[in-house]
């Protein structure tokens, strides 16, 4: 079950319509949707980062980051994700700090629903 979160305070100037939920795993979502972008994008931090790395494997949370985009179910060949988002007109990305880690991609917005699999 999808539990709906209070709508986010924004700027008379802003014209993008947010929404936001919970979803039955504890993620808290918020979706942002401009209709004039040609892109959709997608965002997700885990509360993990570097501090909580063992001392004995020093820098694992960073290796862990890299990892998630080497393969998957949906995109199973090394690379093959971030050959399908350069394809159509997209990209990827991702960032480890202290205390989370956040990974990102970009890609047209026909191309958007394949891409969201990844994530």
């Amino acid at each position: 079950m999808i539990s709906s979160l209070p709508t986010p305070i924004k700027g008379k100037a802003d014209w993008r319509e947010y929404k936001a939920f919970k979803l039955d795993n504890g993620v808290t979502v918020l979706t942002i949707h401009d209709k004039e972008s040609k892109t959709t994008a997608m965002s997700c931090c885990v509360n993990v980062g570097a501090a909580a790395d063992p001392r004995s494997l020093s820098g694992l949370a960073h290796f862990c980051e890299h990892m998630c985009f080497l393969g998957s179910e949906k995109y199973p060949g090394e690379n093959e994700y971030k050959r399908f988002l350069s394809a159509h007109g997209g990209r990827s990305n991702a960032s480890t700090s202290m205390h989370l880690t956040n990974y990102k991609f970009e890609v047209l917005a026909d191309h958007a629903e394949k891409g969201e699999q990844a994530m």
